[in-house]
């Protein structure tokens, strides 16, 4: 019986970056628009192939789905660490405001919100993409009703408002104040408007 013969590995050895591939994109997304930066443009800014970026990601659909998974993973988490924080419902809300005052442009991040966007333009995206964007935005939306909830339970929430209505209503004024930053209003006004949608909630 003859030795079988070694196996030998097909394509070029893997030097691609995937990292450095999924922060351009993000950023890309993020900036530009989820639908207005083509696959060859990405390449082109991450410098890297087409077929390099195709057999990592498999197509357009797996990288915009792990851009999605990543922007959770950065930008999202820190939303979380606020809603499960074990921190009055006041200081949460104070917290909330801060995070959307931040100054993107010395953190060098675009404005906006990458989730919003992706959502913004759901049919022009791939089934797995969006899977990802129900899956995020559904936890998310958890995050904040466990958040109310525990607020209610403390009795730092009025129990006359519903967890859903609440949850809906701070998602509502969050995402507002961040397009608000994204069209140039000031600090200030944003500040301001933030301060008077929570006294809603009181």
């Amino acid at each position: 019986m003859q030795n079988a013969l070694p196996r030998i590995p097909l394509g070029r050895p893997k030097t691609l970056d995937r990292d450095h591939i999924i922060k351009v994109a993000m950023e890309s997304y993020w900036r530009d628009g989820p639908t207005a930066v083509s696959v060859n443009e990405i390449c082109r800014r991450a410098g890297v192939s087409k077929p390099g970026l195709y057999r990592e990601f498999g197509n357009e659909d797996g990288l915009r789905s792990t851009v999605v998974q990543t922007y959770e993973m950065v930008v999202l988490s820190q939303l979380y660490q606020i809603f499960e924080g074990d921190q009055p419902f006041d200081d949460a809300l104070a917290a909330l405001t801060d995070f959307v005052l931040q100054d993107r442009q010395k953190m060098d991040l675009p404005l906006g919100c990458l989730l919003q966007k992706m959502r913004g333009c759901r049919k022009e995206l791939g089934p797995k993409t969006n899977d990802v964007i129900d899956a995020t935005s559904i936890g998310t939306h958890s995050r904040l009703k466990d958040w109310v909830e525990r607020a209610k339970h403390n009795g730092q929430l009025s129990e006359d408002i519903s967890t859903e209505t609440a949850a809906i209503y701070i998602d509502a004024q969050v995402s507002s104040a961040i397009m608000m930053q994204e069209t140039g209003a000031s600090k200030t006004q944003i500040s301001e408007f933030l301060n008077i949608a929570f006294k809603g909630l009181k």
